[in-house]
């Protein structure tokens, strides 16, 4: 299980990488054209190409924040909570957030295959840019299954939570 783990993990992170460089240059194209009044007829493929490009690199990065728990959480209450309910609480939200990316994985699927339509300039199909949807919601799936395996570990140990102590992944569970 950490060999595939791992395995997935730096795929996205490189896949990541691999999309960030290409928005870069992306964007690069277009002020270097724009500042030295290049006579380029039509640009409009750097828009819609950097579009593609930032849903790619959200959905991939949003996959990479929950495997490094590093997600937004607001968590003023749970830090009152005694060690040991705030781990059930913990497990709670986890359990809850495999729903939510089980679902958005299902849905993702689903606007893929229906979508028909073309990109304006590049006529790329549209299910490119919604692809991205499912991978990132099969990768939420598989860290956050992860991680609630190794805190449900740590409740049936009659553990608690500790704070500063990372409850999965590699990140801080604060």
């Amino acid at each position: 299980m950490d060999r595939s783990y791992r395995a997935v993990r730096v795929l996205i992170l490189w896949v990541g990488v691999l999309v960030f460089g290409l928005l870069m240059l992306n964007i690069l194209v277009s002020i270097a054209t724009r500042y030295l009044n290049l006579p380029i007829s039509n640009i409009d493929w750097v828009e819609e190409t950097s579009r593609f490009l930032f849903i790619w690199l959200s959905f991939l990065g949003a996959a990479l924040a929950t495997d490094q728990m590093v997600h937004i959480r607001i968590d003023f209450f749970a830090r009152l909570l005694a060690p040991r309910v705030r781990l059930a609480l913990e497990i709670l939200v986890y359990l809850m957030m495999v729903s939510f990316a089980a679902v958005m994985t299902y849905q993702g699927i689903l606007v893929t295959l229906r979508a028909s339509d073309q990109s304006p300039v590049l006529l790329l199909p549209m299910s490119l840019a919604y692809l991205a949807l499912p991978v990132s919601g099969v990768a939420i799936v598989f860290f956050i299954l992860r991680i609630l395996g190794e805190l449900i570990a740590r409740f049936l140990r009659g553990a608690g939570f500790m704070s500063g102590q990372p409850a999965g992944g590699t990140g801080e569970a604060t």
